[in-house]
């Protein structure tokens, strides 16, 4: 497997970095969008293969793996009505990618920022991993499905 890119919406960088390591060394966070407002406009520029300056410490930067697969939600501020906006300004760009947002029922702890947040970043970053490589496996990140899943 090679290493698969994506995008992280969360709000603060030292979770966000905690989490952005733990995802290593299959996965990379090439963008990571602390605000849900300038996300919508930076996600889909991102997806054009333009990264957004100034960028955040968090994400790499990288796109010599390609341009992201995937958007991973880590904080409860992107909701539902974020989500599609941000689908709706992908489709307008004719991109498409799975967006992953966390389970706010409590039977997995939240996203990214709940609990402590080392511990809470490498728990989410597992189950994170575990939802793309499952969504790599049934082909879900080649830039044909624009599906919302809970991690």
């Amino acid at each position: 497997m090679s290493v698969i890119p994506f995008i992280l919406a969360g709000q603060f960088e030292e979770v966000g970095k905690a989490f952005s390591e733990a995802v290593k060394p299959d996965f990379e966070v090439v963008y990571f969008a602390t605000s849900p407002q300038s996300a919508v406009t930076d996600i889909p520029l991102v997806l054009k293969g333009e990264i957004p300056t100034p960028s955040s410490k968090v994400g790499s930067g990288n796109l010599v793996h390609g341009t992201p697969k995937a958007v991973v939600i880590g904080a409860q501020v992107y909701d539902d009505t974020w989500i599609e906006a941000v689908r709706q300004e992908l489709h307008a760009a004719g991109k498409q990618v799975p967006f992953l947002k966390p389970d706010v029922t409590g039977a997995q702890g939240g996203g990214v920022g709940a609990g402590s947040q080392g511990d809470r970043a490498k728990a989410t970053a597992e189950r994170v991993t575990t939802a793309l490589k499952k969504l790599e496996g049934e082909g879900k990140l080649d830039g044909n499905d624009d599906g919302v899943y809970v991690y």
